[in-house]
């Protein structure tokens, strides 16, 4: 009965209790004027001589909120010069948090993940977004609410604010947010002790007895960060969905180094096998893998992510390195970590073994509120919130695994998940560490003190092993009547040297992946070697294509032939695909021997493993050397191995345009010349030479007008711009001479040499042509064919395209080419136009866009008309990047030259740069006005223009690496149009094609 009693007082004191509860001030926002409030930063003025207070000030205006994550289509800043300059989606209300009742004016977070979808910022949820984690400047959760939860407020007149102003609930005094303090007990200038408006320059505010979200959220705090996420999240792992792809799965990591005394070859899912979880779902203490939160930064932004991964350090000592405690402390303080990536790129990130061990190294550090960015900030102890952070090899970021690319499925831009399968993330050593713009991307290979080449005969440190690298496997190529045409003899460490020799092509040459054991075919293995089509085609140069190759070792042969030997085949024990032949030297990491038992071989690795359930052992099983070929399966045909490889003899159906029997093979040795000014070096080719660049070589038909009279006639050779480009083009390449034995020669431009889709107008259904240095010839539309003789205008001969219907091209032709000589022009400005090598992208184009509340003006340029802007041209040298000496067009110069008079131009709210894969950046919110209209300050101080570049040291800007035009030393990739700022990587937007410029106010533009 007391029970019964004693609740019935407690609801009655409840109800009393609710009862005498405050009301909430119920304002009508239907008279407010939201573009004059005084609760916004931009109309409050700036620090000016009359003293208005300081908001409206490029460091509070020009911070964003960022809208990101799974959710999303695309991350977009929005900064808060960009929300307050509008009108809709406002809201002023009364809310009361855990230090009372006050009034807060903002945007209603609706609006911003459903209403402002228009223009290039435009904010798009995905259909399977289901809720918005709210983070602080230091991506702290700060509420999970649902996106339903988040309509309703809004529906019910209650929305959820992004607010960016507070005041007192009479009405008598308000102020927009500013930041906290630089130190302890002090006030940023703004802050007004009755409003206690500090802690911006937005906040989370929303009824929180009335919404259910996840976290302890009792105080309204600032928000940075919105992160938008899908109702089913796959995890961390590669193991579903889309992520579980044989191509992230059976990724290859390799882990070598003197520190390791061998090479360990480990895929994805095997690693990620090497983590396992508690009861939680937490990655088991003491085990190998770890998941927490880290603070990075790169030279733009400072981001908080969570990470799953293996911890790096542990990881190495259960591959075999030894602890640093067991090196000691110079040894561990001198035995380096470093990491290279799948394109052969070395990080500029390495670690000790000392530094690996003590993760208390590393930190996680909050970007202090009175950090302007610019490197002035000196840090203080209170900016760092914790230590003990493992370097860690990252398979996942956010309850999502890494892609490889961004075109990949599985890839969200709103993530940025790409850069994998996996990733070294580590935390910051100190306050300004830029550790985020140096994680290790796309990492493959591990290197544990100085590299030693284990899995090669040639370079490994056992000499058992080094003396196979005398052994040879016997090259030949036979015609049909067994004719010899090549013969041969490679060495096993001349085959090493075609992946690990100086100036080999690696990308081309090397291949390293898992093969299945033809006598278990549930077992893989993996190998590392060379291409067979590379091999054959590239480095002995078949004279043909057609025909049967035969391998013989270890009493065995096995015939396949060339079309079926140069297919990719597939594993089908893993499910991975794209696996080409190859005459592999290693295997598991080891090179290969001959049998069980022979010197040098090795059944197994120790591994020391501190849970029970981790493998023990690495398994190598060298033998089968030491050369082996591995044939994929393909189609219905099995995996096959053909082990100790002494022979490969090619039964060859040989080019019947080539130079190759009877009175035409005494012109095989007879040569044409590359060289010239235009011509980074000479070269001299035989026509045997020519003819032994199969996978080079075309047989087109061309239309010949000449005197009104249209034929066709079909010709076999080498595309002549490929053969300037391997002799390197120069950036200011001219004009082509092509010279006969005679002496007469022709003068072609570049551009006609250049292009590969002219059309044959005697039959314009046939295949595009382009300009061939042609070595045989044939009927059209018949069977066979033969070299070309002196008699017939060879054995080399000039055949180039009509370049339009009506184009006359007869005259052009040239018989027996000796010589083709490029000029140099002669250059003053680094554009497009000084060199056929880069004309291609001068009528690229870039948008510039000028847009206000209700208008836009819109125009394109192209590069060829913005190359021509010769009162902003700019050639500065960059830090940015290391890029070097950049040219290209002041940017805000730009728009003022085209958009002066637009009424709030020297006020804009937002200048948003566009790169054609969809990012963005907005330089306002980066460099603010200053930085526009002076130049960002240079790391020696001096003022470096924002341009639109396009040119780098020398050299106009392409599209990508592959590029003819493109050459390292002036790494002039990513264009034809990029944004240089200086000192900010992130601002440097890549592949540039739009600028848009946000203005205040309404009403026609232009």
């Amino acid at each position: 009965m007391k029970r019964i009693w004693l609740v019935g007082m407690l609801l009655l004191a409840a109800v009393m209790l609710s009862g005498c509860r405050e009301e909430l001030p119920d304002i009508d926002n239907s008279t407010i004027d939201f573009s004059t409030s005084e609760y916004k930063h931009i109309t409050n003025g700036g620090v000016t001589e009359d003293e208005k207070l300081p908001y409206n000030i490029d460091a509070i205006t020009g911070a964003t909120l960022t809208v990101e994550g799974p959710g999303v289509v695309s991350s977009t800043p929005l900064s808060i010069r960009e929300l307050e300059n509008r009108t809709e989606g406002l809201f002023r209300g009364a809310y009361e948090d855990s230090s009372g009742v006050q009034i807060y004016e903002g945007v209603d977070l609706y609006t911003v993940l459903y209403e402002m979808t228009g223009g290039d910022s435009g904010i798009f949820l995905t259909d399977t977004a289901t809720h918005v984690e709210l983070k602080d400047c230091n991506r702290n959760t700060l509420a999970v609410i649902p996106l339903d939860q988040v309509a309703q407020a809004s529906q019910q007149g209650r929305p959820i604010l992004l607010a960016y102003g507070v005041g007192k609930t009479d009405g008598s005094l308000a102020a927009p947010f500013v930041f906290d303090a630089k130190a302890e007990g002090e006030h940023s200038l703004g802050y007004v002790d009755e409003l206690d408006n500090e802690d911006g320059c937005l906040r989370l505010v929303y009824d929180l007895d009335r919404w259910e979200a996840e976290g302890d959220y009792k105080t309204f705090s600032n928000v940075a960060y919105l992160y938008v996420r899908e109702g089913e999240e796959p995890g961390y792992k590669h193991d579903g969905g889309p992520y579980g792809s044989a191509d992230y799965g059976e990724y290859i990591l390799t882990f070598r180094g003197d520190a390791l005394g061998a090479e360990l070859d480990l895929t994805v899912s095997q690693l990620e096998a090497l983590v396992r979880y508690d009861e939680n779902g937490e990655p088991q203490e003491g085990g190998l893998g770890w998941r927490d939160s880290y603070s990075l930064a790169n030279n733009a932004y400072w981001y908080v992510n969570e990470y799953e991964g293996l911890d790096l350090y542990r990881l190495l000592c259960y591959l075999g390195m030894d602890s640093a405690e067991e090196l000691g402390r110079a040894e561990s303080r001198t035995t380096i970590v470093t990491f290279q990536a799948a394109d052969g790129r070395l990080s500029p990130e390495s670690f000790s073994v000392e530094a690996l061990s003590y993760p208390d190294a590393f930190g996680f550090y909050n970007k202090n509120a009175a950090d302007p960015g610019d490197g002035s900030y000196v840090p203080t102890n209170a900016d760092l919130a914790d230590t003990g952070y493992p370097v860690l090899l990252a398979y996942g970021v956010n309850r999502y695994p890494y892609t490889v690319d961004r075109g990949d499925e599985g890839y969200l831009s709103g993530l940025a998940n790409s850069g994998g399968p996996m990733r070294v993330v580590f935390g910051k050593t100190q306050y300004n560490h830029a550790n985020g713009s140096n994680q290790v991307q796309y990492v493959s290979q591990v290197i544990v003190g100085e590299d030693v080449l284990y899995q090669t005969h040639l370079y490994a440190d056992d000499p058992d092993c080094r003396a196979l690298a005398e052994e040879s496997v016997r090259l030949e190529v036979v015609d049909e009547a067994g004719k010899q045409l090549l013969e041969r003899t490679l060495t096993v460490g001349q085959v090493e040297n075609l992946v690990y020799g100086e100036g080999a092509d690696r990308t081309s040459a090397s291949v390293k992946d898992r093969y299945q054991r033809p006598d278990q075919p549930d077992q893989s293995d993996v190998y590392e070697g060379v291409s067979l089509e590379y091999l054959l085609m590239d480095y002995a140069g078949l004279p043909g294509t057609v025909g049967t190759v035969t391998f013989s070792g270890g009493g065995e042969e096995v015939t396949v032939s060339l079309e079926d030997l140069f297919l990719p085949g597939y594993n089908s024990a893993t499910g991975k695909s794209g696996l080409l032949p190859m005459l592999a030297f290693a295997k598991n990491g080891a090179p290969l021997v001959g049998a069980a038992g022979d010197e040098g071989y090795t059944e197994s690795l120790p591994l020391y493993p501190t849970d029970s359930q981790d493998p023990s052992t690495y398994w190598v099983d060298n033998q089968g050397g030491p050369l082996t070929v591995l044939l994929p399966a393909q189609g219905e045909e099995e995996a096959r191995q053909i082990c100790g490889v002494t022979s490969i003899r090619v039964e060859l159906e040989p080019d019947p345009y080539a130079h190759l029997e009877g009175e035409a093979a005494a012109l095989a040795d007879r040569t044409v010349t590359l060289s010239g000014p235009g011509l980074t070096q000479e070269l001299t080719l035989t026509v045997a030479e020519l003819e032994s660049r199969q996978t080079q070589a075309k047989t087109m038909d061309f239309s010949l007008l000449d005197q009104d009279s249209l034929t066709q006639q079909r010709y076999r050779g080498i595309p002549v711009y490929q053969l300037l480009t391997e002799a390197g083009l120069c950036n200011n390449a001219g004009e082509v001479t092509v010279t006969s034995a005679d002496g007469t020669s022709v003068t072609l431009p570049l551009s006609l040499l250049k292009g590969i889709n002219y059309t044959n107008y005697a039959a314009p259904e046939k295949q595009p042509v382009c300009a061939l240095l042609a070595y045989g010839t044939g009927p059209v539309d018949g069977q066979g064919g033969a070299p070309l003789t002196e008699e017939t205008g060879g054995p080399l001969k000039l055949v180039v395209p009509m370049d339009g219907e009506d184009a006359e091209n007869g005259e052009l032709w040239v018989e027996n080419v000796v010589s083709i000589q490029v000029s140099a022009n002669q250059v003053d400005t680094w554009s497009h136009a000084m060199s056929d090598v880069y004309s291609e992208f001068l009528d690229d184009t870039m948008t510039l866009t000028i847009r206000n509340d209700d208008h836009e003006w819109t125009r394109d340029y192209t590069v060829e008309q913005l190359e021509a802007m010769d009162s902003l041209i700019v050639r500065d040298d960059y830090a940015v990047l290391e890029l070097g000496t950049c040219e290209g067009i002041d940017l805000w110069g730009l728009v003022l030259q085209e958009a002066g008079e637009v009424p709030g131009i020297d006020q804009p709210v937002s200048v948003t740069a566009y790169a054609s894969d969809g990012y963005k950046n907005d330089l306002l919110s980066v460099f603010a006005m200053d930085g526009l209209e002076q130049g960002v300050l240079d790391p020696e101080g001096q003022r470096k223009k924002i341009i639109i570049a396009y040119a780098i040291n020398g050299a106009p800007l392409v599209d990508e690496e592959s590029h003819e035009g493109y050459t390292g030393t002036a790494g002039n990739s990513s264009g034809p149009l990029r944004i240089i700022a200086e000192t900010v990587q992130g601002a440097s937007v890549k592949y540039f094609n739009k600028l848009v410029v946000t203005v205040p106010g309404s009403g026609p533009i232009g």
